[in-house]
């Protein structure tokens, strides 16, 4: 642990995790200063809230020393579902909730190595394995044909290749709804706000706008299932608007 990290300035941020009002911003102080030593201390404290902190901080931080701190977590019960989308996010790799995975997984590991650079190729051709899905497009850019339930198909693109402000790689996932008429804007914004993941947004298609649903994922938690997952949800809601708003099954 550094110098910084000892310091009672470090101290007093950890004292400011216990507290709801100055929580957000003591945690955004500790990850501005790579404060990893602090933040795993505080995964052994018993208040749960300051345990989500940490973790949501180790997980920004890509502190692969977390990782053995985190299994544990998971075989104690904490946080199950925050503290496996971190250690995915760290590692790369993908276990779910399982705890005997992950402690399988670690024990033949060497997880102080970082997540290798995802495989866009790999990742597409197991995604549409388990959509039972040929996808097409090479490099970046790939797109799945999608045959639902209703009889109706929906194309959903994956592209790979932008990254967030602080340089991480992104995958999007978008389809199409149809022409973006401006007296439907409402109507389709307003949905944003009753879907559990994705959004609605406008993107210009051969020089005119359009609905899409779209939605962005970290590209180093990103795996052929969580993939899939997304690809089915995004097309299904995209379907549902193309639906209404042209009465066409546009394929």
């Amino acid at each position: 642990m550094s110098d910084s990290e000892n310091s009672a300035e470090m101290q007093q941020l950890v004292q400011e995790l216990y507290e709801p009002r100055t929580r957000r911003a003591a945690r955004q102080k500790l990850v501005a200063a790579g404060a990893v030593g602090p933040l795993l201390e505080c995964l052994h404290t018993t208040n749960e809230s300051v345990v989500w902190a940490a973790v949501e901080s180790l997980e920004e931080l890509r502190a692969t020393e977390a990782v053995e701190p985190l299994v544990g977590l998971l075989e104690r019960g904490v946080l199950v579902l925050d503290v496996s989308e971190t250690l995915s996010v760290i590692t790369g790799q993908d276990y779910g909730i399982d705890a005997k995975q992950w402690r399988a997984w670690l024990a033949k590991s060497d997880a102080g190595e970082p997540p290798a650079e995802i495989d866009a190729v790999e990742c597409i051709r197991q995604t549409g394995e388990l959509l039972g899905v040929e996808p097409t497009g090479s490099g970046k850019s790939f797109r799945f044909k999608l045959s639902l339930s209703s009889g109706r198909s929906q194309k959903v693109h994956v592209y790979f290749g932008r990254e967030d402000t602080a340089g991480d790689p992104l995958v999007v996932i978008y389809s199409e709804c149809g022409p973006a008429v401006p007296k439907y804007y409402e109507a389709v914004l307003r949905k944003n706000i009753t879907i559990p993941a994705g959004a609605f947004a406008i993107r210009d298609l051969d020089g005119k706008p359009h609905f899409v649903m779209v939605d962005t994922m970290i590209a180093a938690v990103v795996t052929p299932r969580t993939l899939a997952k997304k690809i089915e949800h995004i097309g299904s809601r995209a379907d549902m608007v193309e639906k209404a708003l042209t009465k066409e099954d546009i394929r």
